[in-house]
């Protein structure tokens, strides 16, 4: 039998980065798709799980229910050597914890200096391979379309290859990309122009197809980082880490010494491959369930005792069965749950508009200010520094969640989307407006920062809010979020150049920052009667079930230690 878990002391609620560390996931797990990160393998068993109903079409069951039910009567359960068991990544050194959480982090820059650096080198791309505006912006689309698309494939292989393993391969894979990219310059030594045309094709094929793969490696650094830190890191702790993550993961940094296409890609091959090389001695594996595995695995071959094993090597399904889960739950919640579609709406426009901003930026500030590629890229940095005051402003957010969260439940959350709300259109509208030849460029700017502190709040707001409304099915609400938002952060780019073309910039931009103001009372209408809508939920109606049940069972086993925990989603992204 594992060793009993240790109390834990009361704790506050959750603030908002702490929660998203356990819950930017896909539903990896099939039948486990939820789980406390702090609660280590073998715990005492939840009573929530006991009393699901099948009837109700919610395929969850209790895994160690299963394992008591199905398991060979003398096997050996693997687990931690106790509650301080230095293995275990929750009890490594604050040093160990912040090394590596600083590799997922600094991956995900990278991710986000790749997505910028192209859409500024956009028109290098299209004088140096000859190729249209919409063909060349198609790198941008491609790169996004895969992180929405890409996570709902990599948790189930991080579940059985563990995260390290998916980190390097990806590491590997987003470094090498960049070398074809970076080689389609060599047009320009063409000279005979039918092959010319031949040449050029190939070239803008290659730079596509590889910023597609690039993107899916790139993926990762999104997917998998929440779950690092929730294997590092305890509730309590996760705030700071989370917070830095979020930040790098939304704002797009750029350099203003940004020269061009070809100048992009090899600066970031050559960032790349140093981080990439680094991962080898700084990262180690953080997964529990695999490192369990693995001790299981060894303790195996030592003894030839083949008894021994570990409860998710039991419970885990086939990879199709995880695949199968990981793609087809998310789907159903998304047509059937009022709460989860409108909040999907809001973020998903509210990222095209984000990406809007971005593809607009060289063509607002170059034609209108005379700004290049490289000052262009200067501008970038008010997206961060949007990013940074959202982060702020969120602390005082969480404050009113703490005070209100007995009163409110989940629409406590909504307090900084309030906010946010406001903030998104009003950047909107300041950063069209004064994007005039009579008006200084730092007004544009400041209208980017402020939409970036908005997106901040939204972003932020998105993944609690769902985490705690939709509880156990968390992992797969936010999945079918993630999928919506990336895919029209994708499709949004395709059109901005004719959109603007067309309408003008102003009337772009009026259009996008209209439709964002109405979009904006999403939070306040949830505000109002999210609760009522959860009601009718089927998914919420089976939470409401076994939370009584659990409620009514905390005198067994989980005794008094379960009153004070909040189930998250585990896992990764």
């Amino acid at each position: 039998m594992a060793p009993a878990r240790p109390a834990t002391p009361p704790a506050a609620p959750p603030s908002r980065a702490s929660t998203i560390s356990t819950l930017c996931a896909t539903p990896s797990r099939g039948p486990r798709e939820m789980g406390d990160p702090d609660r280590e393998p073998g715990a005492a068993k939840s009573e929530l799980a006991k009393t699901a109903s099948r009837r109700s079409g919610m395929d969850v069951v209790d895994p160690e229910e299963k394992a008591e039910e199905e398991a060979p009567p003398d096997v050996i359960w693997v687990d931690w050597d106790g509650p301080d068991d230095p293995a275990n990544p929750l009890n490594w050194s604050k040093r160990r914890k912040w090394l590596i959480s600083s590799v997922g982090i600094l991956f995900c820059s990278l991710v986000s200096l790749s997505v910028s650096g192209y859409s500024i080198s956009v028109s290098s791309v299209q004088s140096e391979l000859s190729c249209s505006k919409e063909v060349a912006v198609l790198g941008v689309t491609l790169f996004t379309l895969t992180f929405g698309a890409a996570p709902l494939i990599l948790a189930p292989l991080s579940e059985v290859y563990g995260r390290s393993f998916i980190y390097l391969v990806s590491a590997i894979g987003f470094t090498i990309w960049f070398i074809p990219q970076g080689l389609a310059t060599n047009i320009e030594t063409v000279l005979v122009t039918r092959l010319t045309v031949l040449w050029t094709a190939f070239w803008v094929c290659c730079v596509l197809v590889t910023r597609f793969l690039s993107g899916i490696c790139g993926s990762t650094a999104v997917s998998l980082v929440g779950g690092t830190l929730a294997d590092v890191f305890r509730g309590h702790e996760r705030g700071t880490p989370m917070a830095l993550f979020s930040r790098d993961a939304l704002s797009l940094p750029s350099s203003p010494l940004i020269k061009g296409f070809r100048y992009v890609n090899w600066v970031l091959l050559a960032m790349s491959g140093a981080f990439t090389i680094s991962m080898f001695f700084i990262l180690d594996e953080t997964r529990a369930s695999v490192l369990l595995s693995r001790k299981a695995a060894k303790l195996r071959e030592e003894t030839g005792d083949e008894r021994h094993m570990s409860r998710d090597d039991f419970e885990r399904g086939s990879l199709s069965e995880m695949m199968k889960t990981s793609l087809g739950r998310p789907l159903k919640m998304l047509c059937r749950e009022p709460v989860l579609i409108a909040f999907t709406a809001w973020i998903s426009f509210t990222w095209g508009v984000l990406y809007l901003c971005l593809v607009s930026i060289p063509l607002v500030f170059g034609r209108i200010y005379g700004f290049s590629t490289g000052e262009s890229g200067l501008v970038y940095i008010t997206q961060t520094i949007g990013s940074t005051i959202g982060l702020v402003f969120d602390l005082y957010c969480n404050r009113l969640y703490i005070k209100n969260v007995a009163k409110r439940g989940p629409e406590a959350r909504l307090y900084s989307a309030f906010g946010g709300g406001v903030l998104v259109p009003l950047g909107s509208f300041i950063y069209v407006f004064t994007s005039y030849p009579e008006c200084h460029w730092s007004g544009p700017a400041i209208g980017v920062v402020i939409l970036y502190t908005g997106m901040y709040l939204v972003y932020l707001t998105t993944f609690s809010y769902l985490a705690d409304s939709y509880s156990l099915y968390a992992s797969s609400a936010l999945s079918a979020m993630s999928f919506v938002r990336n895919l029209v952060g994708a499709i949004f780019p395709l059109f901005t150049t004719q959109m603007y073309d067309g309408l003008g910039i102003q009337g772009a931009g009026g259009l996008t920052a209209g439709i964002a103001t109405l979009l904006s009372v999403t939070p306040f209408v949830l505000f109002r009667y999210g609760s009522a809508l959860r009601a009718r939920s089927p998914f919420a109606r089976e939470l409401a079930r076994r939370e009584g049940a659990g409620r009514a069972n905390q005198g067994g086993e989980r005794g008094t230690e379960g009153a004070n925990e909040k189930k998250h989603a585990e896992g990764d992204v």
